[in-house]
């Protein structure tokens, strides 16, 4: 039995896709009757059990996921190769799933800078991965078309590709999926929700200084990197990590609506500091039994190596989680405090005894939501000399002078963000994540 793979003449991700598949055909053979195995083990109809990993910008998202990596009731795809599974399915609507299983990894590998599914230090063999997918059309390929056409059956057939091509034995022939989309998104998590009724929200927190100084770095080598592929003088668009970096600490510090009873907040400090304690808990939590693998941080069995700063590092590193400013001043500090109060008391980060009274943070936010971050300086002086002179010296002169009016509606808009904010927050109406 093969695989049947239809025409996409159009479609570069297709095409790209389909040929590898094909120009693997005679590995794929080769490795027949080893992901047959591998692939028999699963009951993917009763796989129901998934959770999903989202972050507070830079919080220790994938840190946390990687730490799922080698339990062995547990299956998940490394990094961010499974946050497009939702997009790709609406996108991809046409395709069997056997041509979706087979497309995936191309069509992933294009959504982020640094994870791909078949190169890279956590990368897996194509030829593997395309064996457990052929694998699983002979087990299944007889099933009715509308059994195997839906998202649930996709999600499942996946993971289960992806374990079987490392390939790595689980225990339980229905383990827990891991999800990581990171991001915070509304439409998904009802999608995630729809596909598993059971499925739980696991979402990484941290110091509220920190997150959005970090996030801040963060949004800008995003933003840098993709901006006309390293080129943001020939951008179409400005960059604008300073309003991303407010709205995501300002948006991202709740639940999904509907979804408080499922779902749980980890901290950032404790995944470095008393990871143990922590895991142990997520366990019980999730419904796995707690295992030392818990605790080492892997990717596809590979320690997971962080590198910043000129220093590199596997796993818990408790030098990580000292409180980091480098991006906010004194005042932009205050304002964080006055602002995310509650925040600091529910998740038990340090806080000035001054900040207690109402009547204080009221006058703070009063006053300095009408002053520019420190933040959003950085990002003007970022759009001039990457942007705005560079467009003017080489003649995109409607691009360059569009550049003053662009920062003052970032300006307004961060302005009117804090304002509505600071209403809901002060009034008590904010309803925040609770730590596991």
């Amino acid at each position: 039995m093969c695989i049947p793979i239809g025409n996409c003449s159009t479609d570069a991700i297709l095409q790209r896709a389909f040929s590898s598949y094909r120009d693997n055909e005679s590995h794929i053979q080769a490795l027949r009757a080893e992901k047959l195995k591998l692939v028999r083990h699963y009951d993917v109809a009763g796989m129901e059990s998934a959770a999903a990993i989202f972050c507070l910008g830079p919080s220790g998202a994938k840190l946390l996921a990687s730490y799922f990596d080698g339990h062995d009731d547990v299956l998940m795809l490394p990094m961010f190769t499974s946050s497009a599974i939702y997009p790709f399915f609406e996108e991809y609507k046409h395709l069997s799933v056997w041509e979706k299983l087979v497309a995936y990894p191309a069509y992933s590998d294009t959504k982020w800078l640094d994870t791909k599914f078949f190169v890279g230090d956590y990368s897996i063999a194509a030829p593997a991965y395309y064996a457990a997918v052929q694998a699983l059309f002979e087990v299944y390929g007889d099933e009715s078309p509308a059994w195997l056409g839906v998202r649930q059956r996709f999600f499942q057939f996946l993971h289960v590709a992806y374990a079987a091509a490392i390939p790595r034995r689980r225990g339980d022939p229905q383990p827990l999926m891991i999800f990581a989309p990171h991001t915070m998104d509304e439409a998904l998590a009802r999608q995630f929700i729809q596909d598993f009724p059971r499925g739980r929200f696991i979402h990484t927190i941290r110091d509220p200084i920190s997150v959005l100084d970090s996030c801040f770095d963060t949004v800008t080598y995003l933003q840098t990197c993709v901006a006309a592929g390293n080129r943001p003088d020939l951008a179409l668009w400005y960059l604008w990590p300073a309003f991303c970096s407010v709205e995501q600490i300002l948006n991202c510090d709740r639940p999904h609506f509907g979804m408080e009873a499922r779902t749980r907040a980890v901290r950032f400090e404790d995944m470095h500091r008393s990871p143990e304690a922590m895991m142990r808990g997520l366990a019980d939590w999730l419904g796995i039994l707690y295992h030392p693998s818990l605790l080492e941080s892997t990717w596809n069995g590979a320690p997971y190596v962080n590198h910043a700063h000129g220093v590199s590092w596997c796993g818990p590193n408790p030098a990580n989680t000292k409180r980091r400013w480098k991006n906010l001043d004194l005042a932009d500090r205050l304002l964080v405090f006055a602002l995310l109060h509650e925040n600091f008391m529910a998740w038990n980060y340090p806080s000035r005894r001054v900040f207690h009274r109402k009547w204080i943070r009221v006058c703070i936010i009063a006053v300095l939501w009408l002053l520019p971050m420190k933040m959003e300086i950085a990002n003007t002086r970022m759009v001039v000399r990457l942007q705005a002179i560079p467009a003017l010296l080489s003649g995109r002169i409607r691009f360059a002078c569009r550049a003053p009016f662009f920062l003052i509606t970032q300006r307004l808009r961060i302005m009117s963000l804090i304002a509505s904010q600071a209403r809901a927050r002060l009034s008590g109406d904010r309803r925040l994540l609770t730590p596991l």
